[in-house]
């Protein structure tokens, strides 16, 4: 992806709204075994001694883990409890907001701090668009590149989504890894851990999440579509509204430098999960991922949330 003469992103891949994204997960391996959607009205399980802990509402949602044991971090949002015994985690329950995002920037956190990935990242300040309607405080925060994301997560107490095992985040995903239901955080978290192929349910429904068809034509405040709630309860908002940086596959490609830069960290192709209010329909379930997103990419329709162990 790489800055057009008109500020735009264009990419080689389809354009979506301004974010371009590949269909790519036709394409990783093993993804056709999966059957999620397919049985109880888009919830899939397994067996019925499996059904009483993975109760679900009318949505479709699978209820969260009920272990008792708490998030961690700030609850800027509020985070819950996810996945099987042995392998839980947390994830915020809705996209991180302006208003969180200004307490953050308030504390003054140095960037000087950041990991040789993010060095190029002078300032976490956030571009403050006419789309963005100036800032409202309930509204998610855009405006903001993947180090912006991560700075903001590891000072919440939390980190940016990415791959985890036996209750641990052990990196980032990996390209291999796009498809897996059990490890891939933010995958898990929407698709309830493959039953779900939208967060609530197994049929496409365009009332549910604020995509095109849901005609708000801007980011909603954050928690406010009440359709768009899973794959467990309490979640919010894992299709539409903004696209969401999580620690993926990022990777050096020369095709991303900015016309004149020198490339580095600052251009590598990251990926992005969930579309925004400028996408189109029945496309965006729990699968699909945007691809080759520079890394330092601040735009008007892209946000994120934060896991923790």
């Amino acid at each position: 992806m790489r800055r057009s003469s008109a500020g735009r992103f264009v990419s080689r891949g389809i354009s979506v709204g301004s974010v371009a994204m590949v269909v790519a997960c036709g394409a990783l391996v093993g993804i056709d075994g999966y059957t999620i959607g397919e049985c109880k009205g888009g919830v899939c399980v397994p067996d019925a001694g499996e059904s009483d802990a993975l109760a679900e509402d009318d949505s479709g949602a699978i209820a969260p883990d009920d272990s008792g044991v708490a998030c961690p971090g700030k609850p800027l949002p509020p985070a819950i409890r996810i996945g099987s015994p042995g392998n839980t985690f947390c994830i915020d329950t809705t996209e991180v907001s302006n208003a969180a995002y200004d307490a953050f920037l308030a504390a003054k956190v140095d960037p000087k701090g950041q990991p040789p990935e993010c060095a190029w990242n002078a300032s976490f300040d956030r571009d403050r668009p006419e789309e963005d309607d100036g800032g409202v405080p309930e509204k998610p925060v855009v405006g903001v590149d993947w180090c912006d994301a991560r700075a903001y997560c590891a000072w919440a107490g939390k980190y940016l989504c990415g791959k985890v095992e036996d209750g641990k985040k052990t990196g980032p995903v990996t390209l291999e890894g796009l498809s897996d239901y059990t490890s891939h955080q933010w995958m898990l978290a929407c698709s309830a851990e493959a039953r779900l192929r939208y967060p609530y349910g197994g049929l496409y429904d365009p009332a549910k999440c604020n995509l095109v068809d849901y005609d708000a034509g801007r980011a909603l405040p954050v928690g406010t579509v009440p359709g768009c709630v899973g794959g467990y309860q309490g979640i919010h908002d894992l299709v539409g509204n903004v696209w969401e940086w999580f620690d993926g596959p990022c990777s050096a490609d020369g095709a991303l430098e900015v016309d004149g830069g020198d490339g580095g960290p600052a251009s590598d192709g990251c990926l992005l999960k969930g579309g925004s209010f400028l996408d189109n329909g029945a496309p965006f379930d729990c699968r699909l991922e945007a691809t080759n997103i520079r890394r330092d990419l601040r735009q008007y329709n892209v946000g994120f949330r934060c896991c923790s162990d």
